[in-house]
C-alpha cells in the first residue's frame, strides 16, 4: 500500500477495516488484472531473445548460401607446377587447362662494369661536359661540372630516369678497387645500354679493341682506291664521319682520329685514342651499345679483324625464348601475361614444367560442408522453438508460428525439388550407341535429407559427379541456391522478411503490455487510495459511536446505581 499519511490509524476503531484488508484486497486484483499481463510479456521477451538469436543462425547460413548461389566458388581455380622453370599464377574464372613451358633462355638486363678506380671521388672529367644515355634507343641528356668525380657520375645518372641504374661497387681487388656498373632496368634484347662519354676520361666501359687488318709500316697506305673514300663510325644512331684522301698512309689516318676529324650531321666531333701497333692500328671507344663501322673500300678492314666481344659486358640483354605447348614464344619479359588471359607465366630458369589449372574442388566441398553445418544447426534451433511433447505438454516458444514451419519445408524444397536434364549417352543390348536424357538432382550432388530433417552431403559422390559433369554441378547448384536465397530472405533474413516483421510484431507487443501493466497498476493505486480514507472515514464513525455508546452505557449504570 501507499502512504496514506493521517490514516495510520485505520482499524483502531472498527478492528476491521485494516490495511491487510486493503492489501489482501488490491493482491487479489493484481492477480486478476496484472499477473496474467506480466506472463504474457514475459513469453514475449522469451521470443524476442529467442528469436533475436535464431536471426543471427540465420545470417550465418544466408552467407554460405550466398557463396553457393553467386557462382564465384566454381570460378575458384588451384595451379599446380611440376617442374621448377615456372610460376604460373592463374585468376579466378580461368578455363581449367594443360601447359606444357620448355623455357630455352630467360630474358637478360644488359650490365656493364668500368675500369678499377681508386675511389669513388676520383675526378672523371676537367671540363663541364654533356653525355648521352639510355636505354633501347631512348636516350637522354646528363650534364656533368668541371671536377665530377665518378660519384658524381653515379648519381646523375641515376636522377636522370635513363632506364638504366648506376652504382658503385668496392671489388677489394687491387689498388682500384672501385667500379661503376651500368644495368639496364629492364630485360629484353631491345633494351640495350647505350651510353656516349666522348667528354670525359675513358670509364672502361667498352674494352672492346677495335683492330684493322695487319700493315708493314705505318706509311702505308690505307686507301688505294684511286678517289677519296669516308671512314665512319656510327654510335647509338650518330654518325660521325671523316674523308681519307687516296693514298693517305695509316699514321696519317691515326691522326685524324686523334684529333677529332670524325664529326657528325651537326659538326660535333669526337676523339679516337688510335695507335699502331705490331703491325695493326688499334683504338678504343668511350661509348657502349650501338656501334658499327664503315670502312667500306678502305685497306683497313677493322670488321674482319676485330674480336667484338667486350669483357666488361658482364651481361648481355636478351629476350626470353621458351616453347608454350609446343608453339615457339620470344618475350622482352620474363614475366608473361599476354597469352592466356588471368595467367601470369614467371620464367625461372631453364628447363621443362607441366602446369595444370584445375577448379578448386576442395574449396567448393568445404563451403558446401560449412552450408549443411550451420543449416543443420539452424534447423535444430528451429526445431526446439516449435517442438510440442505430447507426454508433458511442453511446447517451444513458438510451437504453431507458420513462419517458422514454412522455412525447413520451403528451403529443402528449393534443393531437393530441383533437378536439370542433360543429354547422355548409352549403349544398348547389341552394343550400339544412343542419346538419351538424364536427369541431374540433388542425390547426384550428394544431397540427402533424413527423417529428422536434417541434410546429409557426400563428398565423394560430390567430387565424382563434378569430376564427371563439372558444367551441370555449377549450373544446378547455382540454381538451386539461388532459390534458396530468394526464399530465404522473404522468410528469415529480409529487410521484410516474415521473421523480421514477427520481430517487430513481438517488439509492438512487449510495449503494449508494458503499457497496459502501468496503466493498470496506477488505477489500483488510486483505486485503493479511495477505498483506505473511504475506510478510515467508517472507522472514525465507528469509533464515535462505540464512544457514544461507552457513554451512555455508564450513565445508565450510574442511575441505576444510585437507585439501588
Amino acid at each position: 500500500m501507499g502512504d496514506f499519511g493521517a490514516l495510520s490509524s485505520l482499524g483502531i476503531g472498527s478492528g476491521v477495516l485494516s490495511y491487510d484488508v486493503i492489501d489482501k484486497l488490491k493482491k487479489a486484483d493484481e492477480q486478476l488484472m496484472i499477473d496474467p499481463l506480466k506472463t504474457k510479456l514475459d513469453l514475449t521477451k522469451k521470443r524476442e531473445k529467442a528469436l533475436s538469436e535464431f536471426i543471427t543462425i540465420a545470417s550465418t547460413v544466408k552467407t554460405d548460401i550466398m557463396d553457393l548461389a553467386d557462382g564465384t566458388l566454381f570460378a575458384k581455380v588451384n595451379t599446380s607446377v611440376n617442374g621448377g622453370s615456372v610460376d604460373v599464377k592463374a585468376n579466378d574464372g580461368v578455363k581449367p587447362q594443360s601447359l606444357d613451358i620448355d623455357v630455352e633462355n630467360l630474358a637478360k638486363n644488359d650490365v656493364y662494369e668500368s675500369k678499377g678506380f681508386a675511389s669513388s671521388d676520383d675526378t672523371i672529367t676537367t671540363n663541364d661536359t654533356t653525355l648521352t644515355i639510355g636505354v633501347g634507343g631512348s636516350s637522354v641528356s646528363v650534364n656533368l661540372k668541371s671536377g665530377a668525380t665518378l660519384s658524381d657520375l653515379k648519381d646523375a645518372i641515376n636522377n636522370a630516369d635513363a632506364g638504366v641504374t648506376a652504382q658503385i661497387i668496392d671489388t677489394g681487388v687491387g689498388d682500384n678497387p672501385y667500379k661503376l656498373i651500368l644495368k639496364a632496368n629492364d630485360t629484353g634484347a631491345d633494351n640495350i645500354v647505350q651510353f656516349d662519354y666522348f667528354g670525359i676520361d675513358d670509364l672502361g666501359l667498352n674494352a672492346t679493341t677495335y683492330t684493322s687488318t695487319n700493315f708493314n709500316s705505318d706509311t702505308d697506305s690505307i686507301n688505294n682506291s684511286g678517289s677519296t673514300q669516308t671512314f665512319s663510325i656510327t654510335v647509338n644512331g650518330t654518325k660521325y664521319s671523316m674523308n681519307v684522301s687516296d693514298g693517305e698512309s695509316v699514321s696519317d689516318f691515326i691522326n685524324d682520329l686523334k684529333n677529332g676529324k670524325l664529326t657528325d650531321a651537326n659538326g660535333n666531333s669526337i676523339t679516337v685514342d688510335a695507335s699502331y701497333n705490331n703491325g695493326n692500328i688499334e683504338f678504343n671507344l668511350n661509348a657502349i651499345g650501338d656501334i658499327s663501322i664503315d670502312d667500306t673500300n678502305l685497306l683497313t678492314q677493322f670488321n674482319d679483324n676485330t674480336d667484338f666481344t667486350n669483357q666488361n659486358r658482364l651481361q648481355t640483354a636478351q629476350n626470353a625464348k621458351f616453347k608454350y605447348n609446343g608453339v615457339e614464344i620470344e618475350r622482352e619479359s620474363n614475366k608473361i601475361d599476354d597469352i592466356i588471359p588471368g595467367v601470369t607465366i614467371d620464367l625461372k630458369s631453364t628447363g621443362f614444367s607441366h602446369v595444370e589449372i584445375n577448379s578448386n574442388v576442395d574449396e567448393i566441398t568445404k563451403s558446401i560442408q560449412k552450408f549443411v553445418a550451420d543449416f543443420n544447426a539452424m534447423i535444430s534451433n528451429l526445431q526446439n522453438l516449435t517442438a510440442f511433447n505430447e507426454d508433458t505438454k511442453s511446447v517451444g516458444l513458438f510451437q504453431g508460428f507458420s513462419e517458422f514451419m514454412m522455412l525447413p519445408r520451403r528451403l529443402t524444397n528449393d534443393i531437393f525439388g530441383n533437378m536439370l536434364s542433360y543429354d547422355t549417352t548409352k549403349i544398348d543390348f547389341d552394343g550400339n550407341k544412343y542419346t538419351t536424357k538424364g536427369i541431374f538432382s540433388a542425390a547426384d550432388l550428394g544431397f540427402s535429407l533424413n527423417r529428422s530433417g536434417l541434410l546429409s552431403f557426400d563428398v565423394n559422390k560430390f567430387k565424382e559427379s563434378f569430376e564427371k559433369h563439372p558444367d551441370l554441378v555449377e549450373r544446378f547448384t547455382s540454381t538451386a541456391f539461388t532459390k534458396v536465397k530468394t526464399d530465404f530472405d522473404s522468410i528469415a533474413t529480409g529487410n521484410n522478411s516474415s521473421l523480421e516483421l514477427l520481430s517487430q510484431e513481438l517488439k509492438t507487443q512487449e510495449k503494449d503490455y508494458e503499457k497496459r501493466i502501468k496503466s493498470l497498476n496506477n488505477y489500483l493505486e488510486i483505486k485503493y487510495e479511495i477505498m483506505a480514507k473511504q475506510f478510515s472515514a467508517y472507522d472514525d464513525m465507528i469509533n464515535n459511536f462505540n464512544t457514544m455508546s461507552n457513554a451512555l452505557d455508564m450513565a445508565i449504570k450510574q442511575a441505576l446505581n444510585s437507585k439501588s
